[in-house]
């Protein structure tokens, strides 16, 4: 506890902060509501007060009849946008999520002008963004101040572990998501502990909308290994974007700190990237490639999802040719995509055994398999033969693999152009420090 009680010392807003926050958005909404005659509201962490001390983010929706067309919607929503920068002196520009909206500074104030609907269930929702507004509610009425402060913290412990952020990007835990377990166990400390009894499927619904999951969702959730209902939509997982991977994380850190509680989960030491020791470290492994290419000109969400698919190809090929691998990963820099491939073996012999059909009930494949390959025997209830390999080295599979029509192959087809011009080789130590730093991070070393 003692900890925790340091920590939020330093991350936890003071009245100042709110009250400044709270009155620029005042000046904004009076603004509105004089040129325009819409009302509008605060949304986001500030709104719910459970935002860390020196976040500046102003999630302002702008709110429309329910009339309006989505078209006119839109538009009308770019104008209020470009005329509230205009009118504080700020600086924006056009962002495109569902719908687009205008983003920029006011004042040192990361501001956002979000036109949605005012919906009281989601079945009236026209987007997404529709529902912000009952998840915003939902907080406010379920929160007390002191817990909102134990969401902050939990907040800052996911930062820590670089696991917070529901973007495709991050795939770990969104803020609502964080309020929503700390309504249910009470505070940090608990959510933690109760980690200690969650399950590889873990099901939460705090307003008991489901006594058992019915089949539709279930279906649904198959993928999903944390369930936690929407307490304003019922058919809704709010966990649904989180990894596997940073689930497992965010158990594993949660046992570690109960264990010995200390404040590096949450303000973890800086890091330096040591090219020395990376060069050793990859030397005591086998050979480790990397595929290189220009990185597409893709937003986030559309550029992460596909080069995680492309990188589950390009392990199954190697698998699939018995090139067992420690890791695999990829690292987006500014300009640049690099694809490591961590190998145990990067050559093979010549020659490996091919499994054929099995013996019963099967003599056509039987007499098809012996005709061609009459070096045969039986293994366990198939016949087995030894055939030539066809790629000894991995790299040269790796060649052949990435050339023709790679969109055939696997290869998702916004990445095509780009993967064509790659280039494989040995990975290369050297380059920005955010690249070594992967490097350091992607071997498993401290430094």
């Amino acid at each position: 506890m003692e900890t925790e009680e340091k920590v939020m010392r330093n991350i936890i807003p003071d009245k100042e902060e709110r009250r400044k926050a709270k009155e620029q958005f005042r000046k904004i909404k009076k603004f509105i509501k004089k040129d325009f005659g819409l009302e509008s509201k605060l949304m986001g962490s500030i709104a719910k007060e459970t935002f860390l001390k020196g976040d500046k983010d102003l999630d302002i929706f702008v709110f429309f009849p329910k009339n309006v067309g989505r078209e006119q919607l839109e538009d009308k929503g770019l104008e209020i946008g470009k005329k509230v920068f205009e009118q504080f002196d700020g600086d924006y520009e056009v962002e495109y999520a569902e719908h687009p909206y205008t983003k920029g500074y006011i004042d040192n104030f990361e501001i956002e002008i979000i036109p949605a609907y005012l919906v009281d269930n989601p079945d009236d929702m026209q987007s997404s963004v529709d529902r912000t507004p009952m998840h915003t509610e939902w907080v406010n009425e379920n929160l007390s101040r002191e817990e909102k402060d134990q969401v902050v913290l939990l907040k800052v412990f996911l930062k820590g572990q670089n696991i917070y952020g529901s973007s495709l990007k991050t795939r770990g835990f969104a803020g609502y998501l964080c309020e929503i377990l700390v309504a249910r166990y009470g505070s940090f400390r608990e959510v933690l502990k109760a980690t200690k009894k969650w399950g590889e499927k873990q099901i939460i619904d705090v307003e008991r909308h489901h006594e058992k999951l019915p089949k539709n969702l279930e279906k649904r959730f198959k993928n999903d290994s944390l369930i936690v209902i929407d307490p304003t939509d019922p058919e809704r997982n709010v966990a649904s974007v989180l990894s596997l991977e940073n689930y497992s994380k965010f158990l594993f850190k949660s046992w570690k700190y109960l264990k010995n509680p200390s404040e590096e989960f949450f303000f973890p030491k800086t890091v330096r990237p040591n090219p020395k020791k990376i060069r050793e470290e990859i030397k005591s492994r086998g050979e480790m490639y990397e595929i290189f290419f220009e990185k597409p000109d893709l937003t986030d969400d559309i550029l992460y999802p596909q080069l995680r698919k492309l990188m589950r190809r390009l392990r199954d090929v190697l698998e699939e040719n018995e090139f067992q691998l420690f890791d695999y990963g990829f690292h987006v820099g500014d300009k640049y995509v690099r694809m490591v491939l961590d190998l145990q073996l990067s050559e093979l012999p010549g020659k490996r055994k091919h499994r054929g059909p099995k013996i019963f009930h099967n003599i056509e494949n039987v007499m098809d398999f012996t005709s061609k390959y009459p070096n045969t025997w039986v293994s366990g209830s198939r016949l087995t033969t030894i055939v030539e390999r066809e790629h000894k080295f991995a790299k040269d599979l790796l060649e052949d693999f990435l050339s023709g029509d790679i969109g055939e192959k696997g290869v998702p087809r916004n990445l095509v152009d780009n993967v064509q011009k790659r280039i494989i080789r040995e990975v290369e130590v050297d380059g920005t420090d955010e690249w070594l730093l992967f490097l350091q991070k992607f071997l498993h070393m401290r430094g």
